[in-house]
């Protein structure tokens, strides 16, 4: 039940932002920190944020429901939000300016970066999501 659960829940997530992104590009471009310069751009947001995830989502959906879909949509999933959060926070992390202090017997550590909680945000819940996508796999490998 729950692979279906995190299958079906999450294709819902990306088929209604896809929506959302399809009929508005201008506000996943705004959350991200985009300009979008010419048609082609809202073209191209319109077709990645909007289209691609709307179409991802559809298959998530798919997967939780069609018989002999489950384990190949969980590993969709693994495979490709795990590689989404690796690229994102491979940048996000080497981009990173911190600092050591040691003041008295306490180390201080600070942490800045120019990102906003969207880039975090979406590494946390893509991070979380492949994750509880390679322990569905793990526990369904012998259905």
């Amino acid at each position: 039940m729950y692979p279906r659960i995190l299958l079906g829940v999450t294709g819902l997530i990306f088929l209604g932002y896809g929506v959302y992104c399809w009929i508005d590009p201008e506000q996943p471009a705004k959350l991200a920190g985009l300009f979008i310069a010419t048609h082609n751009g809202y073209a191209e947001i319109a077709a990645m944020y909007g289209g691609l995830q709307a179409s991802f989502g559809a298959i998530l959906l798919a997967s939780a429901v069609l018989k002999g879909y489950l384990r190949p949509g969980l590993w969709l999933l693994a495979i490709c939000i795990g590689t989404l959060a690796a690229a994102r926070g491979s940048v996000a992390f080497s981009n990173l300016d911190s600092s050591f202090r040691l003041e008295g017997s306490s180390l201080g550590i600070a942490m800045s970066s120019g990102f906003t909680a969207y880039t975090w945000g979406a590494l946390a819940f893509e991070s979380l999501v492949a994750l509880l996508a390679l322990y569905a796999l793990f526990k369904t490998r012998k259905q």
